[in-house]
């Protein structure tokens, strides 16, 4: 059952501080209420790009810090406003199932609604949902509404919503309700959404013969689904006729790993470009646990293959 409890950010540490940014990391040291950014899932509503990202705190050396979520928002790609910690799921009224671990999170709009996906304990997804892009942000479920590491969510033209992730840490009995046969080896899933966007409306299914680790995303081009995750150090990718294939055809890879960093990305088309969003480690005195926000050009071949991505501080 849906639950509204209304979450009031005002008491936010940041308050949308408006950063002219050129060049990688989007947020730079020394910028208004700088955060480290990781994790960038990048949407675009209502002609703007949102990235929605976790956030790496001030000296982390693991990833056991992670415990909330941030916005960073830009009508040009070029001045961004930074509206900082918008989502803090382990201290927000209405989010007392979420604990642990959070990790990558995704966004997607339907029906006049903004849904955040969030994981929490490291596989379970919890869902805020808000009228606008940026909050506030009030609980959408009472508790898991999934079991996935690294939720993606994907609306098609036709307004079905899809959620992506891989098998990859899921505890071991829901890890075998997954597959059927035991501990797998951690490849992309992916589902139907119920219109509601909190529930799903079908079984889990299986996308690609070749395993992943984690950072799965998804995009739509010229009618084609392509599927992208971390392979070991590169960011590798499949592509489809359907959402849902019964196999996604491996293509080979999309990049190459990210600075100082295991890769979590995402793509989009804006202005009729096409950018891919990563994060890097070895800027703002960062680490692989202080990670920045970036994104680079993407080209396609005339197959409709990616060139593979190449990083830069441009």
């Amino acid at each position: 059952m849906e639950t509204m409890l209304r979450v009031i950010t005002l008491g936010s540490i940041f308050a949308g501080a408006i950063v002219a940014s050129a060049g990688n990391p989007i947020l730079k040291k020394g910028d208004p209420d700088f955060i480290y950014t990781p994790d960038p899932a990048a949407e675009v509503f209502n002609g703007k790009v949102y990235v929605y990202c976790s956030r790496d705190v001030e000296g982390a050396t693991s990833y056991s810090t992670m415990q909330d979520y941030s916005v960073l928002e830009s009508s040009d790609l070029k001045t961004w406003i930074n509206h900082g910690v918008v989502l803090r799921p382990r201290t927000d009224k209405g989010f007392e199932y979420a604990d642990g671990q959070m990790n990558a999170p995704d966004a997607a709009y339907k029906d006049g609604w903004y849904y955040y996906y969030f994981p929490y304990n490291k596989t379970y997804v919890g869902v805020a949902k808000s009228r606008t892009p940026v909050g506030p942000w009030e609980t959408a479920v009472t508790n898991s509404m999934a079991t996935i590491f690294d939720p993606a969510v994907f609306v098609d033209d036709d307004g079905q919503a899809y959620i992506y992730g891989n098998d990859h840490k899921v505890p071991f009995e829901e890890s075998k309700a997954l597959t059927k046969k035991g501990r797998p080896k951690a490849y992309i899933y992916g589902a139907k959404l119920k219109p509601n966007m909190i529930e799903l409306d079908g079984p889990w299914v299986r996308l690609t013969h070749e395993p992943v680790n984690e950072a799965v995303h998804v995009f739509k081009r010229n009618g084609k689904y392509y599927f992208h995750a971390r392979v070991g150090g590169v960011t590798k990718y499949w592509m489809a006729d359907a959402p849902l294939p019964e196999y996604a055809e491996f293509k080979g890879l999309l990049a190459s790993n990210s600075p100082t960093s295991p890769n979590h990305a995402s793509a989009i088309e804006f202005n009729g470009e096409w950018y891919f969003f990563y994060h890097r480690g070895d800027v703002n005195n960062g680490s692989a646990h202080r990670r920045s926000a970036c994104f680079d050009k993407m080209t396609f071949r005339d197959d409709g293959t990616v060139e593979p991505v190449k990083y830069t501080l441009d």
